[in-house]
């Protein structure tokens, strides 16, 4: 009799957007649950019974108690460990045995159907093609699936990736040797295989005190076999730019450059009983129209400026994504849901194409104050900062 599987699984990891199918083949009733996360077996998150032969996809469910993917920040370490536990433990139980038991570590996130489609007629998984491969670009960004990942030095931010099950990470100035190792930790909690994240601005301010050098171009090597080649570019002045911080397909942040102008587009909520509420005045004997404070969305429109095919490709997921912040255009980042004006591109375009976006806040208003920066008192500052104070009372 064939047994129950759970599928596609090559190295213990799953995405939470795309299929995982509990399969039972033969006849009869199956009780199947999923712990961890704070659930236990005795008190599951999720616990179902259906009648097999069945397939059900529990991909769903998981994902209902995954907790997204840590985001590294800008701090100032060269990497970051640990940035998510996905532990779940799947039990399918046909009253005929001992239960199987499934340990997963799941993310939120998801490759294409095509993808999926391709890697699974393949026998394998993104996690064993890639992201725990060795010898290839195993960083979970949507930039490129090529070995060699282009940055404008205005996107820079921590590239999440799995630390190498076996050897030590290291990056090397191709330009002239000088390299870095940054080793797993071996303590209590081995972190060979858990999420981790790579700081390229503190990598370069790192070879720049220690070489004095400003990197530009690094190869990424796994005990000194190349995987990955990063390679930062110069950045253009412009005359306004914001940068659009978001969750990509993988569930990790990633940064695009906006580089066009900026407005703000202010909305009002409509309402079409306007005048028609009435109050009565009695100074006048009569009744006056009267509304409630309207709500405001302030909307704001920018060209992303000139991209390549590959940058609107990349583009593309940030118009996508469930998570989105823009930046540098009022203090604190905003919280928008991204869309695109008439998103239409050439398959071979013959120069760059601009793409104009609509970025909607998340939240409204009905009270329109002016935005607070710095002090949340506004009261008029001394002449010297607080820690010269001593020094000129």
């Amino acid at each position: 009799m064939p047994p129950t599987t759970l599928k596609p699984i090559a190295t213990g990891h799953v995405f939470t957007r795309n299929p995982l199918m509990l399969n039972m083949p033969f006849r009869g009733q199956c009780v199947f649950s999923i712990y961890g996360q704070g659930y236990t077996r005795e008190q599951p998150a999720y616990q179902g019974e259906f009648a097999a032969p069945d397939t059900i996809n529990l991909a769903e469910f998981i994902e209902a108690i995954i907790p997204p993917i840590g985001d590294p920040g800008e701090q100032d370490t060269m990497i970051t460990y640990g940035l998510h536990d996905g532990s779940i433990t799947i039990e399918a139980d046909d009253g005929s045995q001992e239960p199987y038991l499934w340990h997963v570590i799941a993310h939120q996130g998801g490759i294409s159907k095509q993808n999926f489609r391709k890697l699974s007629l393949a026998g394998t998984d993104i996690f064993e093609a890639r992201f725990l491969n060795p010898v290839c670009n195993f960083f979970l960004t949507t930039r490129t699936h090529d070995w060699r990942i282009n940055i404008k030095e205005t996107e820079l931010y921590p590239l999440v990736f799995f630390y190498p099950l076996q050897g030590t990470l290291t990056l090397c100035d191709i330009t002239n040797g000088n390299t870095v190792s940054l080793p797993a930790i071996h303590d209590e909690a081995d972190y060979h295989g858990q999420l981790c994240a790579l700081n390229l601005k503190a990598i370069r301010q790192y070879f720049l005190d220690q070489y004095r050098s400003i990197t530009g171009v690094f190869d990424v090597l796994v005990d000194d076999k190349p995987a990955a080649r990063i390679a930062i570019q110069e950045a253009r002045p412009q005359r306004e730019r914001y940068r659009l911080k978001f969750r990509n397909s993988y569930g990790v942040f990633e940064i695009i450059e906006l580089t066009g102008e900026a407005q703000w587009a202010p909305e009002f909520d409509n309402h079409q009983d306007e005048g028609s509420n009435k109050r009565y005045e009695p100074d006048i004997d009569d009744f006056s129209s009267w509304r409630q404070r309207l709500a405001i969305t302030s909307v704001i429109k920018v060209s992303a400026g000139y991209k390549t095919n590959n940058e609107l490709h990349f583009m593309l997921d940030a118009i996508a994504s469930d998570e989105c912040y823009l930046l540098d255009i009022d203090g604190d980042p905003i919280k928008v849901i991204p869309s695109a004006e008439e998103l239409n591109y050439s398959h071979r375009p013959n120069s760059p194409q601009a793409v104009n976006l609509e970025l909607r806040p998340v939240d409204n208003d009905t009270c329109v104050t002016d935005s607070i920066f710095t002090s949340v008192m506004p009261a008029r500052g001394g002449l010297f900062s607080e820690q010269f104070s001593e020094q000129f009372d």
